[in-house]
């Protein structure tokens, strides 16, 4: 979830769903690249992701999954030559959708973007996004300790079945906007999502930048 990082359970929100005849269509801007994803497990029928949050990619593409039972099913909403099954037969008369995602790729794509995703990808899975997820919840550890030292509240999940990195909190008296203000003129890049301050930490931080983002709080409230 964008604003405290709760992670939810998606197998049981899929078997609810297809229990009244529904699929379940997940937006993973938030997860993919920084939580493991194993889509064909979950029962998930589509998945789109940005590739510019978490998966560290270009802005102007996203990937999509869809279920196989369903590729051959769906119409798309915008065709073009690379929807046909044989794209190259440039034929106006007649359509013939590829059995496959592939009919969803209605024209040609932006192949650097597309390029600079598959890098990123590439990168994130050489380390391991089991590795990234664990290391990153330790960064978030240690900056919910530091914020509770500052009484701030933290909204986000403490479960372990339901946190990510993702660290949402309340500085009662403060304006999150103003806060955020604060830190980004110093560099600390954080959001202020409705009254809570959301910070991300991801494979690019250390435990060191936690530290200086508390050490910036600091200086806000005690100028």
């Amino acid at each position: 979830e964008y604003s405290t990082g709760q992670l939810y359970d998606v197998a049981d929100v899929a078997e609810a769903a297809h229990k009244h005849g529904a699929l379940l269509v997940v937006d993973a801007s938030q997860s993919a690249g920084a939580v493991p994803i194993d889509v064909a497990a979950s029962g998930v029928d589509a998945l789109v992701a940005a590739s510019y949050k978490w998966l560290c990619g270009p802005f102007g593409v996203a990937v999509l999954y869809l279920a196989p039972h369903l590729q051959g099913k769906l119409d798309p909403g915008l065709v073009g030559f690379r929807s046909h099954r044989e794209m190259w037969e440039l034929k106006a008369d007649r359509i013939e959708y590829a059995e496959t995602a592939r009919r969803f790729e209605f024209s040609t794509m932006a192949y650097g973007c597309a390029l600079g995703l598959t890098a990123s990808i590439e990168y994130l899975l050489g380390i391991g996004i089991d590795r990234i997820f664990d290391r990153n919840r330790r960064l978030a550890d240690l900056l919910i300790e530091g914020l509770r030292e500052r009484d701030a509240e933290v909204v986000s999940p403490q479960d372990e079945k339901e946190r990510t990195s993702i660290v949402a909190a309340r500085f009662p008296g403060a304006d999150p906007k103003e806060i955020a203000r604060h830190l980004g003129l110093r560099k600390v890049v954080v959001s202020a999502r409705r009254d809570v301050l959301r910070f991300s930490p991801h494979l690019y931080n250390e435990p060191d930048d936690i530290e200086r983002a508390l050490d910036e709080i600091d200086r806000f409230f005690r100028p």
